[in-house]
């Protein structure tokens, strides 16, 4: 399945619904209230866990896009446009 950060942003909702679906499992509203959840996490993503989707991300990467053309380039097609 593919998930893009921008439709997540976009309708949260309706992609999460997507994804608990695709993987077989029952879907449960505190999927949308994830950053509320208590539990210990030891990850590098702790900070965007604990805070709501947000936009401020979106198209991003394009601020690196001179640094990154050589991967650009050897994605061909599948590069972000």
């Amino acid at each position: 399945m593919d998930v893009q950060y921008e439709d997540i942003v976009a309708d949260m909702e309706g992609q999460a619904r997507r994804l608990i679906d695709w993987v077989g499992l029952p879907w449960d509203d505190k999927c949308l209230a994830f950053h509320e959840n208590k539990r210990s996490i030891r990850t590098a993503s702790v900070t965007q866990m604990r805070q709501p989707i947000y936009t401020s991300s979106v198209e991003r990467w394009r601020n690196y896009k001179s640094y990154l053309a050589p991967l650009l380039d050897g994605l061909g097609e599948f590069a972000p446009r």
